[in-house]
This record gives C-alpha cells, sequence and structure tokens, in this order.
C-alpha cells in the first residue's frame, strides 16, 4: 500500500460522532511503510479538521505520530494546533508539554495560551485548554 492509498483509506473512515476504527491492514500498512513520517500530516489534518470524530485516547492514529516524537511530529503538531485547534489536538499537544524535558516545552504553553485568549479559539477548545495544568 502507498502512503496516498493510505491516506484515502483513513479519510474513507471518518464518520463523526462514532469511534474512528484503522482496519488491521492499514495499520501493518503503515508500520511497514518505508516513508511513515509523510502520514504525519495528513493524520494531523484529519484530526484538525474533524474535531467531531471519536480519534481514541489516545487511539491508533496518535499512538501512530507519537512513534516520530522527536523526529519532526512535534512542529507538525504545533502547526496543526495554530491552524486548526480542536480538543483532541490540544490533548496531543498537552501530551508533549508534560515532557518537562522537551525543549520546546514553554512553547506547547505559549500556543495554548495564544488560543485560549484569542476570539477566534471555539469555546470547546478553550474548555479543553483550560482542563488541563500549563504550569
Amino acid at each position: 500500500m502507498t502512503i496516498h492509498q493510505i491516506i484515502k483509506i483513513l479519510q474513507r473512515n471518518i464518520k463523526p460522532y462514532e469511534e474512528y476504527v484503522v482496519e488491521y491492514e492499514v495499520m501493518e500498512a503503515m508500520n511497514t511503510i518505508s516513508n511513515g513520517e509523510e502520514l504525519i500530516k495528513p493524520i494531523l489534518e484529519l484530526i484538525g479538521n474533524y474535531p467531531m470524530v471519536d480519534f481514541g485516547t489516545p487511539g491508533y492514529l496518535v499512538h501512530f505520530v507519537e512513534k516520530f516524537y522527536n523526529k519532526g511530529y512535534e512542529e507538525l503538531l504545533m502547526q496543526s494546533v495554530i491552524k486548526t485547534p480542536t480538543s483532541h489536538n490540544i490533548w496531543m499537544l498537552h501530551r508533549c508539554y508534560n515532557n518537562a524535558n522537551d525543549t520546546k516545552h514553554d512553547i506547547y504553553k505559549m500556543i495554548a495560551m495564544d488560543l485560549k485568549n484569542s476570539d477566534t479559539t471555539p469555546i470547546e477548545v478553550k474548555k479543553q485548554i483550560d482542563f488541563y495544568d500549563w504550569d
């Protein structure tokens, strides 16, 4: 399976207000493809563009992208959160923030606080930001 095929299948699996499911064959393809890091951005876009989908806590997609922690994932996550903040990607950002040794620790907090103070941030995202401890 190619990156393009995997992305198409991941997009087809979107069902608002339902738990997101990734079939075993797709998981296997994601785990064995040589350029898996190319899936990070499209997965983050899915999470950002479909706030009413239950992607799990953390769910397979989060587990997959977190394999690229310290390999570019955090930068793409921050871009995604700034562009399209959702309750789910705020939760993902806080997971990164929880690593006090992460060199971007203060940046995660700054992004969250900027979103919290923005007039354009959806109220449910602001509530999610308030739910977490950022100190």
